[in-house]
């Protein structure tokens, strides 16, 4: 497992925290997926195996979020 945090812009409220939450956690291989509005950061545990980066990222672009870096 590996635990990762991905910088996100464009969360404002718990609705933002449950639509990312609820994508990341979609992808077979995703363990854990903790948001934190007040840092506006994502850190996800997964299976580097099963799951890349990219994907990850997809997932919160596909909510309508901006991930930095």
């Amino acid at each position: 497992m590996v635990k990762k945090t991905f910088k996100v812009k464009g969360m404002h409220c718990k609705s933002c925290s449950i639509l990312i939450t609820d994508a990341v956690s979609e992808i077979d291989g995703v363990n854990n997926v903790k948001v934190s509005l007040a840092d506006n950061t994502v850190t996800v545990d997964y299976d580097e195996k099963k799951v890349k980066d990219e994907m990850i990222k997809k997932a919160i672009v596909a909510e309508g979020y901006h991930v930095r870096g």
